[in-house]
């Protein structure tokens, strides 16, 4: 799937990985994600997919794994 290889190259170029991340890697935990490259990594996925994330999807409380990220970006993929 095209999306799965861009949100990951994403994912891997903003935490500084040499390897995509696995599914169920912890944002902050695995990959280092805070607060702050995680707004920096919405705002990559938005411009890249030419999408607007709206404000009621981004609760942190929602967004803790790689597959969480996937599935958001997919939602607002499959609306387009």
């Amino acid at each position: 799937m095209m999306s799965e290889k861009k949100i990951n190259d994403i994912l891997m170029e903003i935490a500084f990985l040499e390897k995509p991340p696995l599914f169920d890697a912890d944002l902050k935990e695995n990959l280092g994600i805070d607060s702050l490259k995680k707004v920096e990594l919405i705002v990559e996925l938005e411009d890249s997919f030419n999408i607007s994330i709206d404000e009621n999807d981004l609760d942190p409380q929602n967004i803790k794994t790689v597959r969480d990220i996937h599935n958001l970006i997919n939602k607002y993929i499959e609306r387009n």
